[in-house]
């Protein structure tokens, strides 16, 4: 989804959702999806809500460079 096209904005989609019976003591699995709903439909998949900030930190960054980088 990174700054592949000159857009100025992106709109996304984030769907969460919980997988299967938790074992006695421990939660149950977190799903989360980020889809892209504008321009080119695209979709990525997370087993783990860390995995997902990571994504979307690296999006923001990207995001923030290229805004730089239009300003200059």
């Amino acid at each position: 989804m990174q700054g592949e096209n000159n857009h100025p904005y992106r709109a996304c989609l984030l769907r969460c959702w919980r997988e299967g019976q938790a074992a006695a003591g421990q939660e149950p699995l977190g799903r989360f999806a980020v889809e892209e709903i504008l321009h080119e439909r695209r979709r990525q998949g997370f087993s783990s809500l860390e995995g997902l900030i990571a994504f979307l930190r690296g999006e923001l960054a990207g995001s923030e460079k290229e805004s730089s980088d239009d300003e200059t």
